[in-house]
């Protein structure tokens, strides 16, 4: 049986128990949160889907996928033209993972990149026109909230969302 040391006196009691009562609780260990400063939460990120591509520029444009390596449509579209197939917009959550962003790729050019920010509560899809995420802009249109999408890349390059059925 092991025996513990009685304090010394009743006063050494007391002190000590005083500070046990008194001294404040440490902090929980804090949440991660963004590399933004945005508040730790579960992610509740849901899938959004490129179910549709419209080129509507004179150039011929690939949409690829960093993560996975995933091309739409498996092929370059033509100017003017339209496919179908299905990939889903990768998630991001900071500067070191634009990686797996979608590249849009016209002609011999990657003018954006595309992607679902991940600590965005509504799910919005983005793009940079430098490969950043602090630099990037939401993408016009339908740009919330999941779920299937067409990407139209309009006659000035620029890219459009909307949603489908």
């Amino acid at each position: 049986m092991r025996r513990f040391a009685k304090p010394t006196s009743p006063t050494v009691l007391a002190v000590s128990l005083a500070a046990c009562l008194t001294a404040p609780l440490a902090p929980a260990a804090a949440a991660p949160a963004s590399p933004h400063g945005h508040p730790a939460r579960a992610a509740k990120a849901a899938v959004t889907d490129i179910r549709e591509v419209v080129n509507q520029t004179s150039q011929y444009l690939t949409v690829h996928k960093g993560e996975g390596s995933q091309v739409f449509a498996q092929k370059t579209l033509d100017p003017n033209s339209r496919t179908t197939d299905s990939m889903w917009i990768p998630w991001v959550g900071n500067e070191n993972e634009m990686d797996k962003s979608i590249d849009v790729n016209l002609g011999l050019t990657v003018p954006y990149w595309i992607f679902q920010d991940y600590w965005n509560g509504s799910n919005q899809i983005k793009f940079s026109k430098n490969h950043s995420y602090r630099d990037s802009v939401p993408v016009p249109g339908s740009n919330t909230g999941g779920g299937r999408k067409r990407l139209t890349i309009r006659p000035d390059g620029s890219p459009y969302l909307e949603s489908i059925n």
